[in-house]
């Protein structure tokens, strides 16, 4: 008798789907971190930075459901560029989302470090920033190579803990200083277009990871009704929430002197100014909760990528096993995610401040989706899709590369001379796993 080689547990119910896609977005992280970040360049447009992105995002989530009837893929939407494009292409998207939620990984585990070190030490438990850290990847590590399903419902419940804290928050502001004067705040005929389009790296960047749910598509027990729904409700949900906190978190940010806007943590600057008690303390716990979960998250879809790379040929193909007894791409996960961790290590050192992390590590993560974005939308007009009539396939997918595109087109015109770096070095990693899949994928596989 010959032993059978263990294979991804279809094991995941449309919870543990949609937990996916919604912890990597990260609801929480958005109002923490991201909206303030905004702030300081779009100010008061910020709000309509986000409802760009929103219109962009619910186009390409409508795309990614036109390919709802292929099979499920570890690649996730990689695998929706090569069944329109070719084997080649959809290896090359695979390279780019690697890169992409390699970048959101590492920024996360940062931002988890900051928020840990923060919490301890309010707790009056301080720890070096280096262990902080440590903590948060390795058990990040620990966690996604042991079990799927306790994983994606972790997600779940940090996730919803966390947003509860901000929407607090948020309708404490509201009674306490927004009124109808304020109105001004989100008048668009205030914002100009050059506002408009700087806050717009960071509003595609908090959509991040909605998508991910296509990469348990192997272990989905009903993948053609899971993924497609939880796409929706991570886009759906995400969007509600940061129209609401884009809106009216600026508001209350602009109430805190010009300092503490700056601060890791303004939030909690602006709950102890309105003398709320013991808010700070919990909306820490909130960041925490929320960061461990995207990085979960990231996580999990970096090492399905990785096997399936792997089942390409691309990559070792010892990545392509799957634990024996957790039924994990365990080797994959530790292959991609301990470098990544201790890359994260070395930055912890160099002790980069928020905006730094964004334009990096966000810029970063921007293009390798917005790149797989618009090769999805380009397959889509390319192959015929089961369950989709031609109009509804060329409408909807012709719109989203037009959307994606001309979000791609406004985000480098903005990044160029400023980033040049960060361009050069996406656009030379780009090349490099590009020249390796041509060498290694047949043209007509």
């Amino acid at each position: 008798m010959t032993d059978v080689a263990p294979s991804l547990r279809r094991c995941l119910g449309p919870l543990e789907v949609t937990a996916q896609a919604v912890g990597t977005v990260g609801l929480t992280l958005t109002a923490v971190f991201n909206i303030p970040e905004a702030m300081r360049t779009a100010g008061a447009a910020t709000w309509i930075s986000y409802g760009l992105a929103l219109v962009v995002v619910l186009l390409v989530g409508e795309t990614l459901v036109l390919f709802r009837r292929l099979p499920g893929s570890p690649s996730g939407i990689a695998a929706y560029v090569g069944a329109g494009l070719g084997a080649r292409l959809g290896a090359t998207a695979s390279w780019a989302l690697l890169l992409g939620y390699g970048a959101t990984l590492v920024a996360c585990l940062l931002f988890f470090g900051f928020f840990l070190e923060l919490l301890l030490r309010h707790l009056g438990w301080p720890a070096p920033p280096l262990l902080a850290y440590l903590l948060g990847g390795l058990g990040c590590l620990e966690l996604a190579r042991r079990d799927v399903q306790l994983s994606t419902r972790t997600m779940l419940l940090t996730e919803t803990i966390s947003a509860l804290i901000i929407l607090a928050l948020t309708l404490v502001i509201l009674r306490h200083g927004w009124g109808a004067p304020d109105l001004r705040a989100i008048n668009p005929l205030d914002d100009t277009a050059a506002q408009v389009r700087s806050g717009l790296m960071v509003a595609v960047l908090s959509f991040i990871g909605f998508e991910s749910a296509a990469n348990l598509g192997r272990e989905a027990m009903d993948a053609e009704r899971a993924v497609p729904r939880s796409i929706r409700i991570a886009v759906v949900l995400a969007g509600v929430l940061f129209m609401v906190w884009g809106a009216f978190l600026p508001e209350g940010l602009a109430w805190l002197p010009a300092v503490a806007r700056q601060s890791l943590d303004p939030l909690s600057a602006l709950a102890e100014q309105m003398g709320i008690p013991g808010a700070g303390l919990w909306i820490k716990v909130g960041a925490v909760l929320c960061l461990f979960g995207t990085c979960l998250g990231a996580l999990t879809a970096l090492a399905r990528l990785a096997y399936g790379l792997a089942e390409q040929g691309l990559l070792p193909p010892s990545l392509a096993r799957v634990h024996p007894r957790y039924g994990t791409p365990a080797r994959a996960l530790l292959a991609v995610g301990l470098p990544l961790v201790a890359g994260g290590a070395l930055v912890v050192q160099r002790h980069l401040n928020i905006s730094q992390i964004f334009g990096l590590f966000g810029g970063f993560a921007v293009l390798g989706f917005l790149l797989v974005y618009g090769l999805v939308a380009l397959s889509s007009l390319r192959v015929s899709l089961p369950g989709n009539s031609r109009r509804r396939r060329l409408l909807v997918g012709g719109a989203c590369l037009v959307a994606v595109s001309a979000m791609a087109l406004a985000y480098v015109s903005g990044a160029v001379g400023q980033q040049n770096g960060m361009l050069l070095t996406f656009a030379v990693l780009m090349v490099l796993g590009a020249l390796r899949v041509w060498w290694v994928v047949p043209a007509l596989r």
